[in-house]
């Protein structure tokens, strides 16, 4: 019972089974919001995340009451340049000003690391079922790279072993079959992709954001005197009202102004993950169709590719065996090399070598596709 095998496995940290922009959003998304959850949690939770101005016949006990009740009520923005409307105007006031969502902000930025996670999530646990531990592979390949103290015959045999564990795998396969690993990962790249664009829309909507540069600027910077803030998303300087009773139908109305230096942080918070996901959409619009569906989409890029593999293990296999020949014609092994992408490897192990060839080094990459190579060239399919 290892208890950090268990959250390295469930959290996704320390795993490389993808490509770098699935783990900007699983990993590096994952810490950026929760470090913000650490934050504003410690400010709400800790420290005071509200400070009223009240009347001085209050006492300790009220100032205490009516920075709670205004914390956990709906507060209400009103410029400092108008004027407060009358109390018989404060429904008309509040439902045009109403603040509600500064209390949640801790859960919405854990809902939203919860849907960076949830796709890593999907392809850690999904992955390994379809009989193929890739991120076991990439252990082993990383050891081999690492064992540089080792005799090579040592770092060889544990590639070897990679290829022996993915030639058995790419054998059993079934031929001409829906590809249901390659469909799981694009499918999982599309969680991402609409994880981002939910976000995105969700930001720019309800929190009514209309960004130009000089907006970005004066948002980022963190003002002297909080009362001339005037942001409508994030104001720091609010009115709240609430009401006072005592015995019998006795009821004062108070009105106070309130101070939530909370919503300083909330608003860089809110404009960096804004900016955060237009990075993230792009980076993944690129990502998704053109580095990966265009990339299937034309399949003599994967037969070119394996040509040249084919050229350069072909000549050492002819000079170790003291033939004379000095140049090969590539031209003849089109059809071997063409089955060995096509009914060998396929599209499942057209992604596996592609991740793999993004998470090790060149020379180990290379070792892995010649043992792969003869391997296959035993009993060619």
């Amino acid at each position: 019972f290892d208890i950090y095998s268990i959250l390295r496995y469930y959290s996704g940290f320390g795993r490389y089974d993808d490509d770098f922009i699935d783990r900007l959003s699983r990993y590096y998304s994952v810490l950026i919001f929760s470090i913000f959850v650490l934050i504003v949690s410690s400010v709400q939770f800790v420290g005071k995340p509200i400070s009223c101005f009240t009347p001085a016949s209050f006492t300790n006990a009220h100032v205490t009451y009516a920075d709670f009740v205004c914390w956990i009520s709906d507060t209400y923005f009103v410029s400092i340049d108008s004027e407060i409307p009358d109390l018989d105007e404060s429904e008309i006031r509040q439902s045009s000003y109403t603040i509600r969502f500064y209390q949640y902000v801790p859960f919405i930025l854990m809902l939203q690391t919860f849907g960076f996670f949830l796709p890593g999530f999907c392809w850690r646990s999904g992955s390994s079922r379809f009989g193929l531990p890739l991120q076991k592979h990439l252990d082993q390949l990383n050891i081999s790279h690492r064992s540089l103290s080792e005799p090579p015959i040592y770092r060889r045999q544990l590639i070897r072993n990679v290829a022996i564990r993915l030639d058995q795998h790419f054998r059993i396969q079934p031929k001409g079959k829906l590809a249901k690993l390659t469909i799981f990962y694009l499918f999982t790249k599309f969680m991402y992709l609409i994880n981002i664009l939910i976000q995105l829309i969700s930001l720019h909507y309800l929190m009514n954001f209309n960004f130009n540069i000089n907006d970005i600027l004066d948002r980022f910077l963190i003002y002297s005197n909080t009362v001339r803030h005037a942001s409508l998303q994030f104001p720091t300087n609010v009115l709240c009202d609430f009401i006072v009773r005592f015995l019998g139908k006795n009821k004062h109305r108070h009105t106070v102004q309130c101070v939530l230096p909370i919503n300083i942080f909330n608003e860089k918070i809110f404009i960096f993950s804004y900016l955060w996901l237009i990075i993230l959409f792009i980076c993944t619009i690129y990502n998704l169709f053109i580095q990966w569906i265009l990339f299937f989409s034309i399949d003599r890029n994967i037969v070119d590719t394996r040509r040249r593999v084919v050229r350069r293990t072909v000549s050492k296999f002819s000079l170790e065996q003291n033939q004379e020949i000095e140049t090969i014609n590539t031209h003849d092994y089109q059809p071997i090399t063409k089955n060995f992408s096509q009914r060998y490897l396929q599209y499942d192990g057209i992604v596996v070598m592609r991740l793999i060839n993004m998470n090790t080094d060149l020379i180990t990459m290379n070792d892995l596709m010649d043992d792969l190579w003869d391997l296959y060239q035993v009993n060619p399919l």
